[in-house]
């Protein structure tokens, strides 16, 4: 073992870096901490939901080209939001706090959610389609920011299911605002 004078980080319960002598896969804390995004500064959130921004882009371009793409992508965003419970499970037992701060998997999978009613609508124009994308965005990080009833109840509950709980629900409740949205504004 590697003493603190040689050096090595020993972590506190105030720190938000994993311990040294960490329960969970090194990979898992890559992965829930959004490939070390997490740990920018300022606001780490953001940058979760920014990654999921991405992954859903990602996920919906490879759901085009298959012959029910709504379908495909639905099914995408079930399996990104199992895997991320589990990620934030192993994860979270490399860190002291019961919600690491550092942990961005739930707002990437929250927004991955989020952006859901897209693709399950008439196409929108170009410039269209980056305005429904800035909205959900918008809406997501509010919801997440804000967490009114019924989305703090979510956090509230214990392990992975706490960390990712109230983001999924924040993710949800924003999926049926801009697709009544779309359906409004957008005419879709």
């Amino acid at each position: 073992m590697v003493s603190r004078e040689q050096g090595a980080h020993v972590s506190t319960p105030h720190s938000p870096l994993p311990t040294p002598s960490a329960k969970g896969p090194r990979w898992a804390v890559w992965l829930a901490t959004g490939c070390g995004a997490g740990y920018l500064p300022f606001m780490p959130g953001t940058y979760g939901s920014a990654l999921g921004v991405l992954l859903y882009l990602g996920l919906a371009a490879l759901a085009r080209t298959t012959s029910h793409p709504a379908w495909v992508l639905g099914a995408a965003a079930v399996a990104v939001t199992g895997l991320s419970i589990w990620v934030a499970a192993l994860a979270l037992r490399s860190f002291y706090e019961p919600d690491p701060q550092v942990i961005v998997l739930d707002e990437v999978a929250g927004q991955v959610l989020t952006l859901l009613p897209l693709p399950l609508t008439t196409p929108l124009a170009p410039g269209s389609c980056w305005i429904a994308v800035g909205i959900g965005f918008l809406l997501f990080r509010a919801l997440d920011a804000l967490k009114p009833f019924p989305i703090w109840k979510a956090e509230r509950l214990h392990g992975a299911w706490g960390v990712m709980g109230d983001d999924i629900a924040a993710g949800l409740i924003a999926a049926v605002m801009l697709g009544v949205i779309l359906r409004v504004g957008f005419g879709v």
